[in-house]
C-alpha cells in the first residue's frame, strides 16, 4: 500500500488513468440500490458519462443558482421564525444542499424537515420524510451494506430496523421519482435543456444503446439517482456546515465577505442576481476565496484510492524517483496535501491557546488573491496541490454545480444576515460562579469553538463535525 500526501505524486497517480485505476470494488456501498456511474469502469463508465453529459451546461448552472437562492430564502425564513439561535446548523446545511440537488437536477421541491427535528412521518403513506430517509440511510450505510436485506427484516434490534425502514422508504421515494419522470417522458421526450433525471430517463430508451453504448436497466436507473443524491449533497452540505462555523468564529473574514457581497450585488433584489455575471464575480473575488480556503483546510473528502496496473515510475515533490509496483493500492490523502507546508505554509500566529496548530486560525482567504479565475487549473504553478473535486478523468462531474450552489447559499444568507457564536450553558454557569463579564464569556466561547473545530472533526463517509454547536442568526447592522 502507498499512502501519500505528496502533491506531485497525487497529480501523477490521479492523472494517469491507465496505469492507476479506480478500485471500484471499494465503493460497493454506492451500489446499495443498483449499479451506477460511481462503481462502473471502462466502457461502461464512458457510457454513463455520455448519458448524463447533456445535463451539464448553462441551463443546469442557472437552475442550480436559482435553487440555491430560493432554498436559502425558504430556510432563513423558517429558522428566524423558529428561533434565531440555531442548534443544528450542520444538518440544515446538509438539507439545503439536498434540496438544491432535488430541485435543480430532478425537478422536485422538498419541504424542510430538520427545522422541527425528526421523525417526520408522511401521514398518507406511513413513510419517513424524504430527507429523514436519506439522512438515515447515509448515516447507517455501513450497516445496510453489510447485512443482507432479507436478514435485516428478521433482526429485532431497533437500530437495524430503523436503518432498514429508511432504506426501504428512500427506495420507495426514488421509485416514485422514476415513475413520474418516465410518464412525462412517454408524453414528451426532451432533447435539450435536460436535467440529470431527464438524461437518465433518456438512457433507458432503446435508442440509447446506439447513441451511448448502453441502455440503463430499471435497477441501474434507481442506483444512479441514489448516487447523484448522495454524492451531490454530502460534500456541499458538509462544506457549508464548516463555513457557517468558520465565519461565526472568524468575524473579521465574515465582515470582509459581506463587504464584497455589497459591492457586487448592491441593492439589487435577489430575483435579479445572475449566474452568468454575479456568480462569476463572486467566485473570482473575496467570497470565492472564502469558499476555496474553507475547502482547502476542511476538505470533506479525506482521500481517494487508486490501484496500480503495471510497475510505474513516479517522482515526488523533492525530485526523488521510485517505482510503484503493480497491484499496489494507492491512497491519495487530499486533506493532508492541502496543508502541505512546502506549498501551503501556515501563517504566523495560527496556534491555539494550547500551542497546537489550528486550521481555523490559519484560515486566510487573501492567499487566493493572486490566483483569480485560474483556480480551476490545478496544473498552474502554485495550484497543483488544490483539487477538492478530484483529478483526472474521474474527477467530480458536478464541480461547477457544487461551486454555484455554495456561493449562492453564502450570498443569499450573508447579504442580509450575520452569524455569531452563542455561549454554551456551561460557560454561562462558570461566568456566574466567577462573577465574570461578557468579555470573559466571549473569550471562553471562542476557545471552546476552536476546540470543537479540532477535536470534534472525524471521518466517516466524509470528514464532518461530530457535534453541532449553536450559532445565532442576526440581521446585519449596515453602516449609516
Amino acid at each position: 500500500m502507498l499512502w501519500t500526501s505528496d502533491p506531485d505524486l497525487i497529480n501523477q497517480i490521479a492523472g494517469q488513468g491507465t496505469q492507476f485505476v479506480k478500485p471500484v470494488e471499494l465503493f460497493s456501498f454506492f451500489d446499495l440500490y443498483g449499479p451506477n456511474m460511481q462503481t462502473s469502469k471502462g466502457d461502461d463508465w464512458k457510457s454513463h458519462r455520455k448519458i448524463v453529459a447533456p445535463a451539464i451546461g448553462p441551463h443546469t448552472n442557472a437552475a442550480m443558482w436559482h435553487a440555491a437562492l430560493h432554498e436559502s430564502k425558504k430556510l432563513l425564513d423558517l429558522l428566524i421564525e423558529a428561533d434565531p439561535v440555531v442548534t443544528h446548523m450542520k444538518d440544515h446545511m446538509s438539507e439545503i444542499s439536498l434540496h438544491c440537488i432535488t430541485q435543480s437536477l430532478f425537478d422536485m421541491e422538498l419541504p424542510y424537515e430538520t427545522i422541527q427535528g425528526f421523525p417526520t412521518p408522511d401521514v398518507s403513506s406511513g413513510r419517513l420524510g424524504f430527507v429523514e430517509a436519506m439522512f438515515t440511510t447515509i448515516d447507517k450505510i455501513g450497516l445496510i451494506d453489510s447485512i443482507p436485506e432479507r436478514s435485516r427484516a428478521m433482526i429485532p434490534f431497533k437500530a437495524i430496523k430503523k436503518a432498514d425502514k429508511a432504506y426501504r422508504d428512500l427506495h420507495s421515494y426514488i421509485v416514485d421519482m422514476c415513475d413520474k419522470a418516465s410518464s412525462i417522458d412517454r408524453e414528451d421526450q426532451k432533447v435539450s435543456g435536460m436535467n440529470i433525471m431527464d438524461t437518465l430517463i433518456a438512457g433507458t430508451r432503446p435508442e440509447s444503446a446506439e447513441k451511448h453504448g448502453k441502455v440503463l436497466s430499471r435497477k441501474s436507473l434507481i442506483g444512479n439517482i441514489f448516487f447523484f443524491l448522495l454524492s451531490g449533497h454530502g460534500t456541499a452540505g458538509n462544506t457549508l456546515g464548516f463555513l457557517m462555523f468558520l465565519l461565526a468564529v472568524r468575524q473579521d473574514v465574515q465582515l470582509q465577505m459581506q463587504a464584497h457581497l455589497d459591492i457586487q450585488l448592491g441593492e439589487k433584489p435577489v430575483s435579479e442576481w445572475t449566474v452568468t455575471d454575479d456568480f462569476r464575480h463572486l467566485y473570482n473575488g473575496y467570497t470565492g476565496s472564502v469558499l476555496k480556503e474553507a475547502m482547502r483546510l476542511y476538505n470533506v473528502v479525506e482521500f481517494i484510492p487508486r490501484r496500480c496496473t503495471t510497475d510505474t515510475r513516479v517522482t515526488d515533490l523533492a525530485g526523488a524517483q521510485f517505482v510503484v509496483p503493480k497491484d499496489t493500492l494507492c491512497l491519495l490523502n487530499f486533506t493532508a496535501a492541502f496543508r502541505h507546508p512546502k506549498i501551503w505554509p501556515a501563517k504566523p500566529g495560527c496556534n491555539d491557546s494550547t500551542g497546537r496548530y489550528h486550521p481555523m486560525l490559519d484560515f486566510d482567504p487573501t492567499r487566493w488573491n493572486s490566483y483569480g479565475d485560474k483556480i480551476t487549473k490545478p496544473s498552474d504553478v502554485g495550484l497543483r496541490t488544490y483539487f477538492p473535486f478530484g483529478l483526472g478523468g474521474r474527477a467530480c462531474l458536478g464541480k461547477s454545480l457544487g461551486s454555484i450552489m455554495m456561493i449562492g447559499v453564502l450570498a443569499a444568507i450573508f447579504k442580509d444576515y450575520s452569524v455569531e457564536l452563542v455561549a454554551p450553558q456551561m460557560i454561562r454557569q462558570q461566568a456566574a460562579q466567577n462573577n465574570a463579564g461578557e468579555a470573559w464569556i466571549r473569550n471562553r466561547t471562542f476557545d471552546w469553538a476552536l476546540k470543537m473545530l479540532l477535536d470534534e472533526v472525524e471521518c466517516n463517509l466524509l470528514i464532518e463535525l461530530r457535534k453541532d454547536f449553536p450559532v445565532r442568526l442576526v440581521p446585519r447592522k449596515r453602516p449609516v
